[in-house]
């Protein structure tokens, strides 16, 4: 019994030590990064006002906010101050992306690939929630909807996905029992905040749209039916940017990650799309 206990002892010792070493890693990691990182656009312009807005008792919509409101929740420990928030959700963001390319089956090459590659680095750089979209991979889909529809941009292909797996397992039950507290929460949304949505309208004509469509509509269309006809999840996580009329070119980093398990095919896109950016500087 002595042993045992020591052993026990020994065992919580390592474990305190473990989480002491991580909380200080994290701690200064953010300092260092708020240091070095420039200013994030869409968090300085965007969220943090509409989290402090939300804080407040007033609605987030009119600061660009165009994501529903719970995308809100996340955020809402990092917005008492702008620059330690920027930079702890920068960290936050590279987590969530190793945790899902470590999900999804991919090597530290596809890791690396993947934050190095244009739109992951204008995610990270302007602040913006992609790495949310992702993270709903992480959860169970019921949950998980709220994620990937925090941007439709980016993640609608998974939520389409989703609602037709649960179709297959559950028919019509299923995709109740799936979509229930989403749909719910999209209807309350609605009641307290009004129709939030018909805001995204305006952005279709804006000069950084970077969305191909409609050209790009057949691709799309191809990668979800590839998805849900091989119960394959990649290629539907690929095609949401391709059916949407407004993406911006961060909301391409969900397709990137779709190629998790090919790392030299992301390799060579992750080449000709910094040719395009060094090209159009």
């Amino acid at each position: 019994m002595v042993r045992a206990d020591a052993s026990l002892t020994i065992t919580q010792q390592t474990a305190l030590l473990a989480a002491l070493a991580l909380v200080a890693g994290t701690l200064a990691g953010v300092t260092v990064l708020a240091a070095v990182l420039p200013p994030a656009v869409d968090w300085h312009g965007t969220f943090r006002p509409a989290v402090q807005a939300l804080v407040h008792g007033q609605s987030p919509y009119g600061h660009g906010l165009y994501n529903p409101p719970w995308a809100l929740l996340p955020l809402l420990p990092f917005a008492a101050n702008e620059v330690m928030g920027r930079a702890a959700l920068f960290l936050l963001a590279l987590v969530t992306l190793s945790l899902v390319v470590i999900r999804l089956g991919g090597s530290p090459v596809s890791l690396g690939l993947i934050v190095i590659a244009p739109p992951v680095v204008h995610m990270l750089l302007n602040g913006t929630l992609e790495w949310l979209v992702l993270a709903g991979l992480l959860l169970p889909p019921r949950w998980g909807l709220f994620a990937v529809l925090v941007k439709p941009q980016t993640g609608a292909g998974i939520a389409v996905w989703w609602i037709c797996e649960a179709w297959r397992e559950g028919s019509w039950r299923g995709v109740l029992i799936l979509i229930w507290p989403v749909g719910l929460a999209f209807l309350g949304s609605l009641v307290v905040f009004g129709l939030w949505p018909l805001d995204a309208r305006h952005t279709i004509g804006l000069r950084w749209n970077a969305s191909l469509w409609p050209w790009s509509v057949p691709v799309g269309l191809a990668l979800l039916a590839w998805g849900v006809g091989t119960r394959a999840m990649l290629p539907a996580l690929a095609a949401a940017p391709f059916l949407s009329p407004y993406v911006l070119f961060h909301g391409w980093s969900g397709a990137l990650v779709a190629l998790v398990r090919r790392p030299i095919i992301l390799g060579l896109v992750g080449v000709a799309l910094w040719s395009i950016v060094l090209w159009a500087l």
